[in-house]
């Protein structure tokens, strides 16, 4: 029973037996004898350190100078030369290796008082995880996202927008959208919509700024970042876009703390125009639609189901006040709502006060006088 329990080895990480789990072979120390890790303990800590952008960057350097310069440890560890690098020769720092080493990742493979040489652990397993190849059993995979049977039901029309972002969401698909048009054409009703899903977060862009938005990305971690008025965005808030969007990358620059992280997004944004938006900001968004102002029946039927709705207005006075609201207004379906909620009987002629009290204080009247 002794013997059986000194042949046995374990994880230098978890600390169990290797039983039937697939081992990575981890380099040690001046070619002492080779020890073991589960392949799962060995890729949580790789995706452990590699959430940190910098440190990613690291490992991708490493890696493709072992391979430009065939650097194999586990395949060279019987040669008598020395199988590794130093870290001067690559241009690294040595204190910046410690996180690698003490995490399993990187082995110091000779060792003396004039130098140290250093392999990267699990080379393969390193590499098929920075390519997207493998993750470990504890990585939560993107699950299949849970919409409220209500979803969208208060957006008249855009039936095929709605099945598409639905499509999305609910496949866990990351994909950008933007949504152009004047107002009044449903794209704050979407972006309201998607942002009463978990894991969203609102911003708007006449207000947030580059730190601003960095920070609530590493704080919060949202699976969707709802911006309104994109067109209104400031440059520096543009950059973080453009690194998230593109990479998932969120990098954090501040006085004596620089690093950042990975993460899986899905932006959705709208914008009054596109005119002024930085063409590669533009291209980020995978999905453009340009919403167009309704006519005149697109109007009415929307004034008519949303009024009716969620105003609790009569059908046959909903379309009314569309129709005034049109000829009279300015065919703004916000409009027709204050209408709707001005209303002290649900009438033709209780409308037309309404229509006429705001018409005598319009712009255009003021002007006028």
């Amino acid at each position: 029973m002794k013997e059986r329990l000194m042949e046995e080895k374990y994880c230098i990480i978890c600390y169990e037996p290797i039983g039937s789990s697939e081992p990575v072979e981890i380099p040690t120390p001046s070619y002492e004898p080779d020890k073991l890790v589960h392949q799962d303990c060995f890729l949580t800590k790789l995706e452990e350190l590699a959430s940190d952008a910098t440190r990613e960057k690291m490992l991708r350097y490493i890696l493709a100078y072992e391979k430009n310069n065939d650097i194999n440890y586990l395949r060279d560890k019987s040669k008598s030369g020395i199988a590794g690098w130093e870290a001067q020769t690559i241009g690294l720092p040595s204190q910046k290796l410690r996180p690698f080493l003490n995490a399993g990742l990187l082995g110091i493979t000779f060792n003396s008082n004039s130098s140290t040489d250093y392999a990267l652990a699990g080379k393969d397993l390193v590499r098929d995880f920075l390519e997207g190849n493998v993750i470990t059993s504890r990585t939560p995979v993107d699950q299949e996202l849970e919409l409220p049977d209500d979803l969208f039901a208060c957006i008249i029309s855009y039936d095929d927008v709605k099945d598409e972002i639905k499509f999305t969401l609910r496949e866990g698909k990351r994909s950008h959208y933007l949504m152009i048009g004047p107002p009044a054409t449903a794209k704050s009703l979407f972006l309201m919509e998607v942002g009463r899903l978990s894991g969203a977060y609102p911003a708007t862009g006449s207000t947030v700024t580059g730190p601003g938005l960095t920070d609530a990305l590493l704080t919060y971690q949202p699976k969707i970042l709802i911006l309104d008025e994109l067109d209104k965005v400031r440059m520096d808030a543009t950059a973080v876009l453009l690194s998230v969007m593109e990479s998932g990358d969120v990098l954090q620059t501040k006085y004596r703390k620089h690093g950042g992280q990975k993460i899986s997004l899905s932006v959705f944004a709208a914008a009054n125009r596109d005119r002024g938006l930085a063409p590669e900001l533009l291209s980020r968004f995978d999905t453009k639609l340009y919403f167009h102002p309704y006519s005149f029946d697109d109007f009415i039927g929307i004034c008519r189901g949303y009024l009716s709705r969620y105003e609790n207005v009569p059908g046959d006075i909903a379309e009314y006040i569309g129709k005034q609201t049109w000829h009279q207004l300015d065919k703004d379906v916000r409009t027709a709502r204050g209408v709707a909620r001005r209303l002290r009987d649900n009438t033709t002629s209780d409308v037309d006060r309404v229509v006429a009290f705001l018409c005598r204080y319009r712009k255009e009247f003021s002007e006028r006088a």
